[in-house]
């Protein structure tokens, strides 16, 4: 088996869903990566995680993230290049826009645990001549 995985969208569950968002689905044992394209004037489903920490990366275009909070519901909307972490909140993502928006959509189910130093430290340097 290889070391290096690569995947193409003929490796993912794709979905289209009733609220127009086109999603591909990449699911690992620890982890699934979505990859989505939102039409143009479409909103998704209120809904939460109860343990899933979601973090959204937008890559084309402009979402409005809602999400409730005090009682009340916020917005904001967000571009190119912005990464929104929805930790456990009620919210939706709509697309205000005429143009479809795709984000990224990184899953994965925390324990606790801060492992900042690992993640930080966690790189050994090979050189060529050590390959």
């Amino acid at each position: 088996m290889s070391k290096v995985e690569i995947l193409t969208k003929k490796d993912a569950i794709s979905v289209l869903k009733e609220n127009g968002t086109q999603v591909d689905y990449y699911i690992f044992d620890e982890f699934e990566i979505h990859q989505c394209k939102i039409s143009p004037h479409s909103i998704q489903e209120w809904h939460k995680h109860e343990k899933i920490e979601e973090v959204i990366v937008v890559t084309q275009g402009d979402i409005c993230v809602k999400w409730k909070e005090d009682n009340a519901i916020k917005a904001e909307t967000v571009s190119k290049g912005f990464i929104l972490r929805v930790k456990d909140s009620i919210h939706t993502i709509e697309n205000r826009t005429e143009c479809y928006a795709e984000f990224n959509v990184f899953r994965m189910v925390p324990v606790g645990e801060v492992k900042r130093e690992v993640i930080k430290n966690d790189k050994i340097m090979i050189s060529e001549s050590q390959l």
